[in-house]
């Protein structure tokens, strides 16, 4: 994304202090960049865990359960956003906005029916 330069990354959606950072080539940019890249590899090593494809880690369940959590949340903002017709209360809902919602809750919902299925299989 930030490969991409300020432009892109305001049109997904960014808070503003992001994308001055990125337009002023200061820390913060790379700094949140990096955070949501490691907060998505460290799910995906849960996810893979929770598979048995990797070693067991501690805590699967409440992770993968709380990333469901987040992930559905987020994705159901679209709700108010389209009742209002502001997202994030300053930015327009436009299709980008709608589809990365969509896509948001459906990761969600996959690792709840994902977790549900485990835990059915399981027993």
């Amino acid at each position: 994304m930030l490969a991409a330069g300020p432009k892109w990354i305001a049109f997904v959606g960014a808070p503003d202090v992001i994308v001055v950072s990125a337009i002023n080539g200061t820390w913060v940019a790379p700094a949140a960049a990096l955070t949501i890249a490691a907060f998505l590899a460290g799910l995906a090593l849960y996810s893979l865990a929770a598979a048995a494809i990797v070693r067991p880690l501690p805590g699967v369940k409440p992770v993968l359960w709380t990333a469901a959590l987040v992930f559905v949340m987020r994705g159901l903002l679209i709700v108010p956003a389209l009742v209002l017709g502001r997202f994030n209360w300053r930015a327009p809902v436009d299709l980008f906005i709608t589809v990365s919602s969509a896509g948001i809750a459906t990761i969600g919902l996959a690792l709840v029916a994902g977790l549900i299925l485990a835990d059915e299989t399981a027993r």
